[in-house]
């Protein structure tokens, strides 16, 4: 993820965990693995559903970059900090 700090002020993985930890949480992941590549991360997780029951399978994404980034912008707007 070295591309991701990149031209920001500051960031830190520190950072980073914390506003995909908020994704995974308004998605409602359970059993969640990341995985770090040149292109962002990879996470996998299982969602529960409106009854807090488990989905049949895993979901994955790769969260680019340019997705994460995005991520930490709004943090810092929710935190009234610049990115």
């Amino acid at each position: 993820m070295r591309g991701l700090f990149l031209g920001l002020q500051r960031t830190d993985y520190q950072d980073v965990l914390r506003a995909v930890g908020l994704y995974i949480d308004e998605h409602r992941f359970v059993n969640v693995r990341l995985i770090e590549t040149a292109d962002g991360l990879i996470l996998q997780g299982i969602a529960l559903d409106k009854l807090d029951t488990l989905d049949a399978k895993p979901e994955t994404y790769l969260l680019t970059t340019e997705d994460l980034r995005a991520l930490l912008r709004d943090a810092y707007e929710r935190r009234g900090q610049q990115a």
